[in-house]
């Protein structure tokens, strides 16, 4: 049921510039966040949060007003301002006051993301699902472009690196096409990730303003989209497998867990880094420039054995190296993923950092992006 009793907000002056907003009668089991405007101008931001009731502290004279966004349990929305609030400050504002912040806030944001997540979970896979099937709808083989372009590049590469570069040549003693398979199969994956998830609010930045789209569940959306291709190709990889004679064994499993990281790892990166091309589309340009630097930096296509050994500790830091290297290590040289104890621990550190900085982000940003009322 949607919010519609109205709230008595009141403004006063606390001390020499503490402007406080206070809803008196605030409904139960909802959160709050707050507009600040000076003379019609919005000048600050309060994300949600359990109290009603906020401090500001001015710093130039003039009239004052909040805007009271309010969210109930269920996720329904609305908004109501205040009565303005005149400051005519007697005295010189000498230093700029910050407002306190709460100590822990930044793992609340991350507590309150992952709640938005859950509780929006099966519309998140119902527009996933949706928006997987629409990708080709206007071509005639739809669907089955998803697959087309993969193969095509795939063909590509073995012919140039394959056939022209490495005269059909083994590395490690396996077929160049199967070495080959075992990393260009994620890397799709992983360049669909890092490209859709940079413009996973952007796209659907209509959807948010008139529909009220939990933006938590953007990032997470596009990585779905990708991942029912993968899924797809991973069966491809597996078939080409079986016909070069390489049959499944236990460190097959393996592919689960690094499935699992990856969607944990690019779903932090796609939160990152859609907050910040919605704030700068040039952020997302510079994300579509640099995936080609990137490819070629992952040791896809060719061998790092040949490098120093201070050039291969370097390229090892790269996540994206970690997946490649974990696919190779489950299909082809037997290795168990919990083997490299460092490494997972190392690459972990990285997806919690990615996840607490986008949730902070997200909660930070989401105002500017929605107009809530």
């Amino acid at each position: 049921m949607a919010i519609k009793e109205k709230l008595c907000i009141r403004t006063m002056l606390r001390g020499i510039n503490e402007i406080r907003c206070v809803c008196e009668n605030p409904p139960q089991k909802c959160t709050f966040a707050f507009y600040v405007y000076r003379d019609g101008k919005d000048i600050g931001h309060y994300a949600y949060q359990k109290q009603a009731e906020i401090s500001y502290w001015a710093q130039e004279p003039g009239v004052y007003t909040f805007k009271v966004f309010i969210r109930d349990a269920k996720g329904n929305k609305r908004s109501q301002l205040s009565p303005p609030y005149l400051f005519e400050s007697s005295r010189e504002i000498c230093c700029n006051i910050e407002p306190p912040r709460r100590r822990f806030d930044w793992l609340r944001n991350v507590g309150a993301v992952a709640q938005e997540i859950w509780v929006n979970r099966k519309r998140m896979w119902r527009v996933s699902r949706f928006s997987y099937k629409v990708l080709n709808q206007d071509a005639y083989l739809g669907s089955f472009w998803n697959i087309l372009n993969p193969l095509i590049q795939i063909a590509t590469y073995w012919f140039v690196f394959g056939i022209g570069l490495r005269n059909r040549r083994d590395i490690d003693g396996y077929p160049y096409l199967i070495w080959m398979l075992a990393g260009l199969i994620p890397w799709f994956f992983m360049s669909q990730c890092i490209t859709r998830g940079a413009g996973a609010i952007r796209s659907k930045g209509i959807t948010a303003l008139k529909m009220r789209y939990p933006i938590a569940t953007m990032p997470l959306e596009a990585i779905l989209i990708a991942l029912y291709t993968h899924l797809i190709m991973i069966a491809i990889l597996m078939v080409t497998f079986f016909f070069f004679g390489y049959f499944p064994s236990l460190y097959w499993l393996n592919l689960i867990y690094y499935l699992f990281y990856s969607v944990v790892l690019f779903t932090g990166l796609a939160m990152v880094t859609s907050v910040l091309s919605m704030v700068a589309i040039d952020f997302q340009k510079l994300i579509n420039s640099l995936i080609r630097l990137l490819f070629y930096l992952t040791p896809i296509l060719w061998s790092m054995e040949n490098l120093p050994v201070w050039a291969q500790r370097l390229l090892e830091c790269n996540p994206c190296l970690y997946v490649v290297d974990g696919f190779r290590d489950s299909l082809l040289y037997q290795t168990a993923f919990y083997q490299h104890c460092d490494k997972m621990l190392f690459f972990w550190l990285i997806n919690f950092a990615l996840i607490i900085w986008g949730s902070n982000l997200q909660v930070k940003y989401r105002n500017q992006f929605l107009d809530l009322e």
